[in-house]
């Protein structure tokens, strides 16, 4: 009976989120009432189930929730799942983001962003409330895709200046990785257990898919693949860079993000996928190893660091490498505290960080001590001062990441700078056409070509791609690229046997109306003899917000966010990649993930930074 009442704790903040977007800025009152009477409600609700679920012997809940779509050989539905670990993140989730919200009360008064601020905040909490009631992989996809989109409008919130809009994109790259491992481990599962398996179900994995869990591809490739979404989420090593960069935001988003909540997302992934390896001994030293090189790094680079925020944010880290090796080790209880401990601590140093730090810059003037400098030149200094080195430049943690993932993109999207937008017309045009054209005769095709194929249209999307994200002259020839790239990857899938056309409509519905939307924007900029050069930030949120709005969520759409029939479409097309077309699954996962990444990038080279009428300097380099 209490499986029914799951669903109110994602109602209540998304009704909270609604009614908060009907007053301006100028009504702070009401905004911060709406927002923590919302949070207030949701704790009281979740405390007083948390009593009559305990009264009832703590069982496990599960909802069928609603089914999105449904098709003969296809559901995508939101299912609701509820356990201790549940009961534990929805508490320290709200209690942290009530306290944040009050606090933020005075910190953000007379903010011009101050209802942007809390309606982040609100939104933010629905993503992160989805995954922590998800009953199936599909549902925590939804709460993932909505904590990267808050956390990249937190980060950019600033957005009239440089250092926090480029970071903002450089974040939203990690977490579009992150997307693209968690897109491919969700189409393992489908095709292993021949549906979206439930987290009700994943309990007892042991007796009802022992078959599966016995198979190679099970024990090697999902476990791991989820370990690297939790990596990358968690800021674990080698990804460890991006935190301290996320942390160009106000204090207080800093603080619910990436010092309490969002960043312990990776350890609730591994708690939550814990039986599909908790008896994989090898996956089990994995995660151990890198829990502990993650802390150790993490613990030296914080011990040197100049800015209080980095401290923090490597200090997280550490913590968060322990929790890992206590997940392995099956102590989730301990991990549980350890999470609440560590998000409660480090929530209050970002809050006290600016106090504290006018505190130490004041006793530095009354009460300095030279520091000692003499260094010992035997073999353990020689370490010691290698490792102060390393730990000051962060291991160059940053600069790896560039070199080996996203300058190696950049690149290869440079090859085919050869093409352009004459050649998009004039030949790619007449190909779709075409190939449209022998999708809909495909049963007159040869097996060969038809084997061939997919993999080469999802080849054509991916240049696509690659061609949009680097773009430098024009947003509408980039844009012109984002839906290209769709209308190759919907011919790509449309060879497959049993798929229904209906699908591919519904995915291209969102695609070509947001597109030629988003077309209308950008000839409108052109019109008020405003830049749409792709070269510089142009900022150009600040004189027209209404256009900045609608070309967000016009981008939004063509990312395949869950707003959309653009997100169903993707699900039907990923739902449809056979088990043995790996080629094409990490194609046209990468493509989709990349394509988002591309089009935000367009918005805020577009819409956010330093506008051209600004007399303020740019600092183009983070301390």
């Amino acid at each position: 009976m209490l499986n029914q009442y799951i669903i109110f704790f994602i109602l209540i903040p998304i009704l909270g989120l609604i009614s908060s977007s009907f007053f301006d800025n100028k009504r702070e009152n009401n905004i911060y009432t709406i927002t923590i009477t919302v949070l207030i409600i949701q704790l009281l609700c979740i405390f007083t189930f948390i009593i009559f679920w305990i009264l009832g012997d703590v069982p496990v809940l599960f909802n069928k929730g609603y089914e999105v779509y449904k098709s003969e050989d296809f559901i995508l539905a939101i299912n609701f799942y509820f356990d201790k670990i549940t009961a534990f993140y929805a508490i320290i989730a709200s209690v942290i983001t009530l306290i944040i919200c009050k606090f933020s009360r005075t910190y953000m008064h007379r903010d011009k962003g101050f209802k942007r601020f809390f309606n982040n905040i609100l939104f933010f909490y629905v993503g992160i409330i989805l995954i922590i009631f998800a009953g199936n992989f599909e549902t925590i996809f939804i709460g993932w895709e909505i904590i990267g989109l808050s956390s990249f409008l937190l980060i950019s919130f600033y957005r009239d200046r440089y250092l926090p809009v480029k970071n903002a994109i450089k974040v939203l790259s990690f977490f579009r990785l992150a997307d693209f491992l968690l897109l491919i481990s969700i189409w393992i599962c489908h095709h292993l257990f021949k549906r979206s398996i439930t987290f009700n179900e994943m309990s007892d994995l042991q007796n009802q898919h022992k078959t599966i869990i016995e198979n190679s591809i099970y024990q090697l490739i999902i476990p791991l693949l989820f370990l690297f979404v939790a990596i990358i989420k968690s800021a674990q090593f080698p990804f460890s860079s991006w935190l301290p960069r996320a942390m160009e935001g106000p204090t207080t988003s800093s603080a619910i993000f990436y010092g309490s909540l969002s960043v312990h997302i990776g350890v609730f992934l591994l708690l939550r996928t814990s039986p599909l390896w908790e008896n994989n001994t090898v996956f089990i030293a994995i995660v151990i190893c890198f829990g502990l090189l993650t802390s150790l790094i993490a613990n030296s680079i914080a011990s040197v660091q100049s800015t209080v925020k980095t401290q923090i944010a490597y200090s997280s880290i550490a913590q968060i490498g322990l929790i890992f090796v206590e997940v392995a080790m099956g102590w989730h209880l301990l991990s549980l505290i350890h999470f609440a401990g560590n998000a409660f601590f480090r929530t209050y140093q970002l809050l006290v960080s600016p106090s504290l730090l006018s505190y130490l810059i004041h006793d530095q003037f009354f009460n300095f001590i030279r520091p000692n400098n003499k260094i010992k030149t035997n073999f353990y200094g020689k370490i010691k001062m290698t490792i102060y080195v390393l730990s000051i430049k962060e291991w160059n943690l940053d600069w790896i990441m560039y070199k080996c993932l996203w300058n190696p993109i950049k690149k290869t999207g440079n090859i085919f700078s050869f093409i352009g937008k004459k050649w998009v017309i004039y030949f790619l045009t007449p190909v779709f056409i075409f190939s449209l054209y022998l999708v809909y005769h495909k049963e007159d095709l040869p097996l060969l070509i038809i084997d061939i194929l997919p993999s080469l249209f999802a080849f054509f999307a991916l240049i696509m791609v690659l061609k949009a994200f680097t773009e430098r002259k024009n947003a509408i020839i980039g844009l012109i690229y984002i839906v290209f790239n769709h209308l190759f990857i919907s011919l790509s899938i449309g060879f497959n046997e049993n798929f229904d056309f209906y699908q591919i409509h519904l995915y291209l519905s969102g695609i070509i109306i947001s597109g030629i939307l988003a077309y209308l924007v950008l000839r409108r900029l052109i019109s008020l003899n405003e830049s749409i050069s792709l070269n510089t930030f142009h900022g150009h949120s600040k004189i027209y917000p209404k256009l900045s709005f609608v070309f967000l969520i016009l981008c939004l759409i063509l990312a395949a966010f869950p707003i959309s029939t653009t997100f169903i479409g993707e699900e039907f097309i990923l739902g449809h990649i056979h088990l043995n077309q790996y080629i094409l699954i990490i194609t046209i996962s990468f493509s989709l993930i990349l394509d988002g990444l591309a089009i935000l990038r367009i918005y805020s080279r577009l819409f956010n930074g330093p506008n051209y009428k600004s007399n303020h300097e740019i600092a183009y380099r983070s301390s």
